[in-house]
């Protein structure tokens, strides 16, 4: 495959990534949290699937952060975390149903993903799924390898309430969703940067 073709590719990927983004409008309540995975407890990280089926052999020991939660309505629900420092870091997100232990990984996972819509070094992490009001859930939070650690700000939004965070200091969902698409934003410039900078390398070439 050329060069020109791949990074045709990759800006659609990142394209079609901010488009879907920007198509999560909440139904009702959201709600925001943020936290870090320095110095947190490790576990051995699930591959991404759905379910995930087998873990990892990169991820031995990979700090995790893990938060409980359910919801008063049953539907679809969308899931989104955000590196923030360093940004772009390798996160990882995983949901698990009923009960999460960090010891037996793959029991109760539903659903784990590395890099939002396929796009590689993004720094967003996350899906959509169906969830049942009032089953608990734990949406964890973790790195792509044992070195891939730092803070983060997740959102969960939906068809219902979502309960057990502290809802009272949760922003407006605008506000939510925009420091999401500026963060994307200027990883999309970024790289379109690089695309430009490598059109002029073909130029010069041919």
């Amino acid at each position: 495959m050329s060069a020109v073709k791949k990074i045709t590719i990759a800006g659609a990927g990142i394209a079609l990534g901010l488009t879907v983004l920007s198509s999560i409008a909440p139904k009702a309540q959201a709600v925001t949290f943020s936290g870090t995975t320095v110095a947190a407890p490790t576990w051995t990280r699930p591959n991404e699937g759905t379910p995930p089926s087998a873990n990892t052999g990169i991820g031995t020991a990979v700090s995790y952060s893990s938060y409980a939660f359910n919801v008063d309505a049953s539907g679809s629900y969308n899931f989104v975390s955000l590196a923030t420092i360093p940004s772009a870091w390798d996160n990882y997100t995983f949901l698990y149903r009923n009960a999460f232990n960090p010891a037996t990984p793959l029991v109760n996972a539903i659903i784990g993903n590395n890099d939002f819509m396929g796009v590689p070094g993004f720094g967003l992490s996350g899906f959509t799924t169906n969830l049942t009001a009032g089953v608990n859930y734990f949406f964890v939070t973790t790195g792509n390898t044992n070195t891939s650690v730092g803070a983060f700000t997740n959102t969960i939004t939906g068809s219902g309430n979502v309960l057990g965070g502290s809802v009272a200091s949760v922003p407006e969902p605008s506000t939510i969703l925009g420091s999401a698409l500026a963060f994307g934003y200027g990883i999309y410039s970024k790289r379109k940067l690089k695309i430009a900078q490598l059109l002029d390398v073909d130029k010069e070439t041919d």
